[in-house]
């Protein structure tokens, strides 16, 4: 029957959110098919629903694409910084052409304990020793490191959000149009684990 995929496949996401709650989703779901009480299940059922979405809905960030004409470099770096800040444990950041800005721009912007890793392409000449003054200044957990196999630019914040933007942080929106942009979630996850690896083979500057 129609109803009794559609209650499986609704108990299937429930599990994922939340464990107790599924086991009451799935008590209630199996008396549908009786009579007895069979109003107060339903209640039950959709309002096990309706919490879900509910939670699930305060858990997602408000992660809306924006999009900066050329010479808008102050409401890139507002946008790209309160990204930044917005980090509870950890932020990744992979540019092939980074610069020193990054640090005294966007860095300085993160909380303190934020563990901070740099994946470029390419070191500027300013950029190891800037990252080094960073770490003396704000006893930073910052780690750069450099590989020739990036594809992309990207932000990732706490190891789940990943945003994209449209160019090197150190040209964005200064010429040309840049936008900045969040990933879906199973795009984000695949993303994280192939710059991951990444990570692992890079070299250490």
């Amino acid at each position: 029957m129609e109803q009794i995929a559609w209650l499986a496949q609704a108990y299937a996401l429930v599990t994922r959110w939340n464990d107790i709650e599924a086991i009451s989703f799935k008590t209630s779901s199996d008396f549908l098919m009786g009579c007895l009480n069979r109003e107060m299940n339903i209640a039950q059922v959709f309002g096990t629903l309706h919490r879900a979405v509910a939670d699930l809905e305060l858990r997602v960030p408000d992660t809306k694409e924006q999009v900066f004409g050329p010479g808008a470099v102050c409401d890139f770096f507002k946008a790209l910084g309160e990204l930044l800040s917005s980090a509870k444990t950890s932020v990744l950041v992979v540019d092939p052409y980074m610069d020193a800005q990054i640090f005294d721009q966007y860095l300085s912007r993160t909380p303190a304990g934020i563990a901070a890793r740099l994946l470029i392409g390419k070191a500027s000449p300013d950029l190891k020793a800037a990252a080094g003054r960073f770490r003396a200044q704000h006893g930073a957990n910052l780690e750069v490191r450099m590989s020739n196999a990036l594809h992309d630019r990207l932000v990732f914040i706490d190891g789940d959000v990943c945003w994209v933007l449209g160019q090197s942080i150190k040209d964005a929106a200064v010429k040309k149009a840049t936008y900045l942009a969040p990933l879906s979630p199973d795009v984000s996850s695949t993303k994280l684990a192939l710059y991951e690896d990444v990570w692992k083979q890079a070299r250490a500057i």
